[in-house]
């Protein structure tokens, strides 16, 4: 699969945020969660992304039976 999720977590980082990326069902879909890293008043509030392709490459995700023959 993509590095896109690390790199985007590092890009994200200086927004004080990072994805929590969870891939669901058959054929597999991404739930992408985010959180705040800092909380406290002021800080900003975490934006928030399922998908079956990456969102950020474009790359399929591919279903269970297609990641065992892989």
């Amino acid at each position: 699969m993509c590095e896109c999720i690390t790199t985007v977590n590092a890009d994200l980082k200086q927004h004080n945020t990072m994805l929590v990326f969870t891939l669901l069902g058959n054929p597999s879909r991404a739930l992408v969660d985010t959180m705040q890293i800092e909380t406290g008043r002021g800080k900003k509030k975490a934006v928030p992304v399922v998908a079956s392709y990456c969102p950020f490459c474009g790359e399929r995700y591919q279903a269970k039976a297609e990641q065992a023959a892989a």
